[in-house]
């Protein structure tokens, strides 16, 4: 009697240790999922092309000066070439966008056509201190010159990336040639 009785109880337990830890491997994969999703959501503001540092070709006084320069709360600076020439609608051109040392603010480029208003270049966030050189249009333009206006998106440094302001400065393309 007891030899029959202990069999289906022996499987009944089995049963019920495999479903628990079957329960437990996939919350443990769910809270794991959740984990990684969320650590991992804020890298993908920022613009994997930006680099850290000073931007080359800028002399030791002009890096002294803009470490030295005090932002007051609420300003910053933005820094981008003026003639960025593409040797072709696919290229790449130097833009030599900065979100300088000094700033506050998390940086997003984008870059207008004034007479279409189309967006022919975005960025993604941009760190204080970093810089991205050279960029490849979003939009295949036709050879030729374009007036263009580039808009910087300041974005304060918290988890919301809340946006505080833009400021613009007028550029030139030129694609070809």
């Amino acid at each position: 009697m007891n030899e029959t009785e202990s069999a289906p109880r022996k499987k009944r337990g089995r049963a019920w240790l495999a479903a628990g830890i079957a329960v437990v491997l996939v919350t443990a994969a769910a809270a794991g999922f959740f984990w990684w999703r969320s650590s991992h959501r804020q890298d993908s503001f920022f613009d994997v092309s930006a680099l850290t540092g000073a931007l080359p070709g800028k002399s030791e006084e002009e890096v002294i000066a803009e470490l030295n320069r005090v932002v007051d709360e609420g300003m910053f600076n933005i820094a981008i070439n003026s003639y960025i020439t593409f040797p072709d609608a696919k290229g790449e051109g130097v833009a030599n966008i900065e979100n300088v040392p000094g700033n506050r603010y998390n940086m997003t480029v984008s870059i207008v056509l004034d007479d279409t208003g189309e967006t022919v270049y975005q960025s993604k966030g941009i760190k204080p201190g970093q810089y991205i050189q050279k960029i490849r249009l979003d939009e295949e333009l036709p050879e030729g010159f374009y007036y263009a206006t580039a808009v910087f998106t300041a974005y304060a440094q918290d988890e919301a990336h809340t946006r505080v302001g833009q400021a613009a400065a007028k550029i030139q393309l030129e694609v070809g040639g």
